[in-house]
């Protein structure tokens, strides 16, 4: 069954249409196996058909959406920030006197939501002080949080503290306590759509590994609707490679946690046009070949070409960094590491690249490298000029 190039990007822009995903970002030959297996189930005859299908039938967009979004999670998915959140929590709950409302999205098939929950409780704060909204496009994805059942690999991981805060072994299956699912509420939402997290104001938001799948425009529309539903005071949380210009804008980094936690820009303080982390890249992208990248030196002395270059190259640098993150979330640890680096060359101070080497090289034998690695990532977080801690929490009025 041979797809077509045409019937492919159809179906990309569709998927742009409804949920704001960059097509550039969308796997192509993943999607042409969703459009076959789509074909499959419909008993369709080739796969422009199905494109016809798709533009006639409303509710098969759904269906295209539940293939299409990427599902990559686990429980407690990096310690660190849990970590941090765990101390926010604590900071928070001594600061407010009603109940902590979180949000988390996209929460995928939930367990990220239930590893909040777990982090909450872990901090002190029972059960009756603190809701969690958790939100996602997937219908199946949120079926499977609602169930609150998970295969006993997915807690494998974890210390036996953590598991047993989460959830009960119950023969092969990990069963949630019932008293985080009490705390949870799964909805589904189309986080693109303007507005979309109206039933705000939350004190903490976790927003991670969306931007990067998203078009200009859908970013723009998200990041107003978290400094909308963020209260005063309240922290977002985002993936180490989302932050990008429209988040820049609105929303400024906290130490120590700079490439993940952040609050509310402070009014008047100066926004950095380039993608934060960036630096003049000398070259441009000619185009990509077996995912190999040619390059070709841009001269010096014509500063329109140098801006077009830095342009292209952090464009670039910025999809190899989303396939480094796919590619570890996968267990690739090697090649995460070679697109990483590919990244790097692009743009040598990709704040988030650098973050995720570094912690790619956690392991690495060479401790020479791994200090020279440390320095730098220094270096380009005193770069992003991140908001101090609050002295002191105030609860919004």
């Amino acid at each position: 069954m041979k797809t077509s190039p045409t019937v492919v990007q159809t179906v990309a822009d569709r998927l742009q249409s409804a949920i704001g995903v960059d097509p550039r970002g969308l796997d192509a030959k993943r999607l042409v196996w969703i459009i076959r297996s789509r074909c499959r189930h419909l008993n369709l005859p080739e796969p422009s058909a199905y494109a016809a299908y798709l533009d006639e039938t409303p509710a098969e967009i759904d269906e295209l959406i539940d293939e299409a979004v990427v599902r990559e999670t686990r429980f407690f998915r990096d310690p660190v920030v849990f970590d941090h959140i765990r101390q926010t929590v604590v900071r928070l709950a001594a600061a407010v006197s009603g109940p902590l409302r979180i949000l988390s999205a996209p929460c995928g098939t939930g367990e990220e939501a239930y590893s909040l929950a777990a982090t909450v409780q872990l901090a002190g704060v029972p059960a009756e002080r603190f809701s969690i909204d958790a939100y996602d496009i997937s219908p199946s994805a949120l079926e499977i949080a609602r169930r609150a059942v998970y295969p006993e690999r997915t807690l494998h991981h974890l210390s036996a503290e953590l598991q047993q805060a989460c959830a009960q072994l119950k023969g092969n299956h990990w069963s949630i306590h019932q008293t985080l699912v009490e705390r949870i509420q799964f909805e589904r939402r189309n986080l693109a759509q303007p507005g979309a997290l109206g039933d705000g104001p939350y004190h903490l938001i976790l927003c991670r590994n969306l931007f990067i799948y998203l078009t200009p425009g859908a970013r723009a529309a998200l990041a107003q609707s978290l400094s909308t539903s963020l209260l005063p005071g309240g922290r977002l949380f985002l993936g180490t490679a989302d932050r990008v210009e429209e988040l820049n804008a609105l929303f400024s980094p906290v130490r120590p946690a700079a490439s993940f936690a952040f609050v509310h820009r402070p009014a008047g303080v100066p926004v950095e046009l380039r993608p934060p982390g960036s630096a003049p890249v000398r070259s441009t992208l000619r185009g990509v070949r077996n995912g190999r990248s040619e390059i070709a030196a841009a001269p010096n002395d014509r500063a329109s070409r140098n801006s077009e270059a830095d342009a292209t190259g952090m464009e670039a640098a910025t999809d190899l960094l989303k396939r480094a993150l796919e590619h570890r979330q996968r267990g690739e640890l090697a090649k995460a590491e070679r697109r990483c680096r590919q990244a790097l060359y692009l743009a040598p101070n990709l704040l988030p690249a650098l973050e995720l080497l570094q912690s790619l090289w956690s392991e690495h034998p060479n401790l020479r490298l791994r200090r020279a690695l440390r320095d730098r990532v220094l270096r380009n977080r005193l770069r992003w000029q991140p908001a101090a801690e609050p002295a002191s929490w105030k609860e919004s009025p």
